[in-house]
This record gives structure tokens, C-alpha cells and sequence, in this order.
């Protein structure tokens, strides 16, 4: 089974043209919807708890997260325990244990999420950028109307809350990564020097969309 987990920004139809390439190659896949958590808090355990559900009493699972679901990557492979073959940060970010994702910024970045959150929300993905920025991501007006309804203001308590470490089926686990867009070059290069192993393509951050059969090649040939 290969569990697709969409960023915390975002939404499930992030994965919707990837699916039936992956349906196609033999895979069987769950996509669960994060969307209702990001009100819990913790909401580290409630992620991990919903993937592990998701996967649950599959013999051989990959993991396979996008963009901010990659600090979440190592919590739900530690969920799901030993069936856990692959975990893919699909241009994604890296954990941060121990910290949060406020403290894992810059100051300059840390000021501009702050900047970016008004009574405790922080601003729709859409918003944190030119209102072009999307069009120009997505031209399909049809697929871009069908992300941004999906596009929640989340609470800062979600970009304070500090990721636990993990070990166990985590550590044991193949990592992988797959950089799509040249924003994420540094953070392909720091897995790199940590031992995943690196795949580049010369894309945008949302190719599951715009390109879902490379990025389903990628994907597929990183676990070959």
C-alpha cells in the first residue's frame, strides 16, 4: 500500500491525478484527510493516529508525504510499525525533532509566518503569496478552484507545537527524496548529506497535478 499524506496547507485533492497512475501500476492507495485535525491539538498524535488508521493491517506500506506533511513523515512511520518499507519526502520539508516549526526558521521567516497570521490564524496558503503566484502553479482554472476551497487558516498553535522524536520502524526505514522545484535544492541537499537517497527533476512544487506522470515515474522508480 502507498499512503499519500498532503501538507497540513493544502488539501487531499493535491494527490487526485497521481491516483489512478499509481491504481495502474498495482498499487493500492490511501489518502487520509487532514483537514478535520488541524483543530486538535496535539496535532502531531492525531496525524499519526488518522495514517496509521488508514494503512492499517497492510503487510508492506510506503510513505509518501509533500511539502509541510514531511515533518509529520517520521511520526506516522512510527505508527504504523514494522510494515513500513519506504518513507518519500516528495519535495517536501525535513523533520525537526524536538523543535517547531516556528523554531525551526529563520528569524527572517519566522517574522514573515507572524506577518502572515492574524488572531492567532495563519493566512490560506494562497495568500502568502502574489495573487498570480497560484495561476501561474496551477492554469487549470477548474483543478486551482478545486485546491483553494480545500485551503484552511490554521491556528498558530499548530506552527508552535514542538515534534516529538521517534525511532523504531522510522529509523529502520528506507528514506527517500524527491526534489521537484529548485526552492526545495537546500533541503534536498541537507537529505542528501543525510543519507536518503536523492532524486531531482526539474518541475514546480505541485506536479502531482500539472505533471502527476513524472511524478508517478519518480516515485515509482525511487522504490524500485
Amino acid at each position: 500500500m502507498m499512503l499519500l499524506v498532503h501538507s497540513p496547507l493544502l488539501g487531499p485533492s493535491t494527490w487526485d491525478e497521481l491516483l489512478p497512475l499509481l491504481d495502474s501500476a498495482g498499487w493500492s492507495v490511501a489518502v487520509p484527510d487532514l483537514r478535520p485535525l488541524v483543530e486538535t491539538s496535539p496535532f502531531h498524535p492525531a496525524v499519526c493516529e488518522s495514517a496509521a488508521a488508514a494503512a492499517a493491517s497492510s503487510a508492506r506500506v510506503v510513505v509518501v508525504g509533500h511539502s509541510r506533511a514531511g515533518p509529520y513523515l517520521p511520526g506516522i512511520a512510527a505508527a504504523l510499525g514494522s510494515a513500513v518499507s519506504e518513507v518519500v519526502f516528495l519535495d517536501a520539508r525535513l523533520p525537526y525533532p524536538g523543535r517547531s516549526w516556528l523554531s525551526s526558521l529563520t528569524a527572517d521567516q519566522a517574522g514573515t509566518l507572524r506577518e502572515l497570521t492574524h488572531e492567532d490564524r495563519l493566512a490560506t496558503w494562497d495568500r502568502w503569496f502574489s495573487p498570480d503566484a497560484l495561476e501561474g502553479l496551477l492554469p487549470d482554472p477548474q483543478q486551482r478552484e478545486r485546491i483553494r476551497q480545500e485551503l484552511a487558516e490554521l491556528p498558530w498553535s499548530l506552527v508552535t507545537e514542538e515534534l516529538p522524536a521517534v525511532a523504531g520502524a522510522w529509523n529502520s526505514a528506507r528514506h527517500i527524496y524527491v526534489r521537484l522545484s529548485a526552492a526545495y535544492e537546500t533541503v534536498a541537499a541537507q537529505a542528501e548529506d543525510e543519507g536518503y537517497a536523492v532524486l531531482r527533476h526539474q518541475a514546480d512544487h505541485l506536479a502531482m497535478l500539472t505533471n502527476p506522470s513524472t511524478v508517478a515515474n519518480l516515485v515509482l522508480s525511487a522504490l524500485a
